[in-house]
């Protein structure tokens, strides 16, 4: 009994030695397996942190990028600002002058139509005058005496000049005076990009000049179109390209730091609403430095043709 016994605790005493070994490489593998999956999590937090390393040192570039053009294009709005008022020194109007001119005003020749054609130059790129004329940026400016503001049919107004219209905003000749002279100090929001005109005998000629276009004074017919030739002289083919919007939507990131989509003009030129062919020219423009713009050309010289035309075409559709 006592063989039998002994012989039990034996085999029992074996068996518990063969599952403590099993356990312990069964223990092993465990942690072999959990350590394997650590490093694998490892990897990829630091895969993880590898890219956001990327993406943080691109936002440094990009915001670097927008810092030098931010600063180009102030550089460069300065020195055409510097440019102007050196090549153009204001007219000192005497007091006396000034005020008859504007006491003049309800005269129909208080100012000189002829004069008031060149100084009309300053409005061509925008406004068209005179038979045939039509909107391109700006609305055409046959009829513009007597006519109410922001109610001009399907021309796209800024919300303000339609506001100033409804609350009775007419174009007379006090009106249009006050407006040439400082569009945003009486149409805070206009869509019109343009300083003024400071000199009160410019806009008495430029105002005798727009009178011969409208049907007041009466029996004074719209005279011929003012030929108005184009900046650059291009190629047809070049015209007829038709841009991709898509495309065009894909390269005007880079616009769309400086001009607002929304086509409000805060101190840079809104170019939504541009007619693709005004919109072309004007690129090719810059292209070629015939308009002066360092940033601008700069802009414009790295551009093809064809993505000239997926800019003006994307612009055009852009509310």
């Amino acid at each position: 009994m006592a063989n039998t016994s002994g012989l039990f605790m034996s085999v029992l005493g074996g068996a518990a030695l063969v599952l403590g070994v099993a356990y312990g490489w069964t223990a092993r593998d465990y942690r072999i397996a959990e350590l394997d999956a650590l490093t694998e999590r490892l990897a990829q937090v630091e895969r993880s942190n590898a890219d956001l390393a990327d993406k943080a040192e691109q936002a440094t570039a990009l915001e670097a990028r927008l810092s030098t053009l931010e600063t180009e294009l102030a550089t460069a709005l300065q020195a055409v600002e510097d440019a102007q008022q050196a090549e153009t020194p204001p007219a000192v109007v005497p007091e006396a002058d000034a005020e008859t001119v504007l006491a003049d005003a309800g005269d129909p020749s208080f100012g000189d139509p002829a004069k008031g054609e060149q100084v009309f130059g300053q409005c061509r790129s925008c406004h068209q005058v005179g038979q045939g004329a039509t909107d391109r940026i700006g609305p055409h400016l046959n009829g513009i005496f007597g006519r109410r503001a922001g109610a001009h049919a399907d021309y796209r107004y800024s919300e303000n000049m339609q506001m100033m219209g409804a609350d009775g905003l007419t174009w007379e000749i006090d009106t249009l005076d006050a407006y040439l002279e400082n569009p945003k100090a009486l149409v805070s929001r206009t869509r019109m990009n343009f300083a003024g005109l400071e000199d009160p005998q410019d806009r008495s000629d430029i105002l005798a000049y727009l009178r011969q276009f409208s049907a007041s004074p009466q029996n004074i017919p719209e005279a011929a179109p003012t030929a108005q030739p184009r900046e650059v002289d291009l190629a047809p083919e070049v015209l007829a390209i038709v841009g991709d919007t898509d495309y065009g939507e894909y390269l005007a990131s880079e616009c769309k730091t400086c001009h607002q989509q929304d086509g409000s003009d805060k101190g840079i030129p809104a170019i939504t609403q541009w007619p693709t062919e005004d919109f072309v020219v004007a690129m090719h423009a810059y292209k070629r430095q015939i308009r002066p713009h360092p940033v601008m050309q700069m802009m414009a010289a790295r551009l093809s043709d064809e993505e000239i035309a997926a800019l003006a075409a994307y612009f055009a559709q852009t509310e």
